[in-house]
């Protein structure tokens, strides 16, 4: 027969052994998320960017059924209100204003505050030279906006063609 105070001395080495497995099992887990932090910071980006594309081909595509028109309804589940989206002749999501144009465009595709997983995302509007035409400043056909993470991942939305590129990580 065990005594209550062998009883109590297992059940308290238990109850450390189980303790120190469940420190070790933390220590672990985070060490793994320090060394993959951006890792996951890519990923949760690479979506956003897929989100982006997709909004902007569904305006498109929704454009391309309603006769082209200058400004495309869409229907929202959360809300029973059509949300008016800004498209360009072309038919791509674009705004007419000329100052933060590329954060504009950034709330009316994603609809919500410009930023991805408690990380800010800078817009910022990049004018590219075309050689074949003259430049001409503010306008949409030679800029592309392009979204930015701090680490220097970004992706670009060229308002013209309406293309979304890919996430690029800067080094």
């Amino acid at each position: 027969m065990t005594s209550n105070s062998e009883k109590k001395e297992r059940s308290l080495a238990e109850f450390v052994v189980i303790v120190a497995l469940v420190g070790v099992m933390m220590a672990v887990f985070i060490n793994f998320y320090i060394k993959n932090e951006s890792q996951f910071t890519q990923v949760g980006f690479a979506t956003i960017a897929q989100s982006f594309n997709t909004k902007v081909n569904a305006v498109h595509a929704q454009w391309m059924m309603d006769k082209q028109p200058n400004v495309v309804y869409l229907a929202s589940l959360n809300n029973e209100k059509k949300e008016a989206v800004s498209v360009n002749k072309a038919g791509w999501i674009d705004v007419q204003q000329t100052q933060l144009s590329c954060d504009a465009i950034w709330q009316l595709v994603m609809e919500m505050p410009i930023s991805a997983m408690k990380f800010p995302v800078s817009a910022i509007e990049v004018y590219t030279a075309n050689s074949n035409q003259q430049s001409k400043q503010g306008s949409s056909e030679n800029s592309v906006c392009r979204y930015v993470l701090v680490d220097g991942s970004y992706f670009q939305y060229n308002r013209a063609k309406g293309k979304v590129s890919k996430v690029i990580k800067s080094n």
